[in-house]
C-alpha cells in the first residue's frame, strides 16, 4: 500500500476545520504525537531518503518504516510499514539494541478528518507551526493525487510544503545554529 499526501503551510487551522465542516467532513482524533526518528547505523536516511520513526500519542503508539519518495505531480507517495505497539519504550530499546540511535524528535498537536476517500491532518507543530496534510492509501496513486487536488481547492490551500517536518526542523535548527 502506498500512502499519497500534499502538505501545506495552513492558511489558519481554525478556517481550515470551518471550511471541513462545510464540507461534511467527519472528525476521527484530537491528540498530541511525539514523533522520535533515528539515525540507521550504516545508512544516511538523508541520502536514501527513508525515515524510521516512533511515534507516541495518548491513545497508542506505532513504529513506522518510510521509503523513497516517489513523485506525483503536487504530492508525493511513499511506502509506509507500519506496526502497532502497546510498549514504545520496548520498541525503542529494540531498536537502539539494533544499533539505531536517536536523532530528532517533533512534537505536534493533530486533529484528523475523513473527507471522502481522504484522511485531512490538521497539524500544529511545535516550533514550526500550522500546517494541513491531505492523503490517501492506494494502490493508484493517479486517482489520489485529483482528490487531493480537489480537496486542495475546496480548503483554500495555496502553500505547498514538499519537506517534511522531520526536514523542515532541522533546516530551522541548522539555521539557529549558525546565527549563534
Amino acid at each position: 500500500m502506498l500512502e499519497v499526501e500534499s502538505k501545506f503551510h495552513s492558511p489558519g487551522n481554525e478556517k481550515v476545520e470551518r471550511n471541513l465542516i462545510r464540507l461534511g467532513a467527519r472528525r476521527i482524533s484530537e491528540e498530541i504525537m511525539e514523533d522520535v526518528y533515528f539515525s540507521h547505523p550504516s545508512r544516511d536516511f538523508s541520502k536514501t531518503d527513508e525515515a524510521l520513526r516512533l511515534r507516541r500519542t495518548n491513545n497508542a503508539s506505532e513504529l513506522t518504516y518510510k521509503g523513497p519518495r516517489m513523485k506525483c505531480e503536487n504530492a508525493k507517495a511513499r511506502e509506509e510499514i507500519t506496526l502497532r505497539t502497546e510498549n514504545p519504550l520496548a520498541a525503542q530499546r529494540i531498536i537502539e539494541r539494533l544499533g539505531f540511535t536517536e536523532f530528532f524528535t517533533i512534537k505536534k498537536r493533530r486533529t484528523s478528518y475523513m473527507l471522502g476517500e481522504l484522511r485531512v491532518e490538521v497539524d500544529d507543530v511545535d516550533g514550526l507551526g500550522e500546517f494541513v496534510e491531505l492523503e490517501a492509501l492506494t494502490e493508484s496513486p493517479e486517482r489520489s493525487t485529483q482528490l487531493i487536488e480537489l480537496a486542495r481547492k475546496e480548503l483554500e490551500l495555496d502553500r505547498l510544503e514538499q519537506r517534511t517536518y522531520l526536514e523542515l526542523m532541522i533546516e530551522k535548527t541548522d539555521g539557529s545554529r549558525n546565527k549563534a
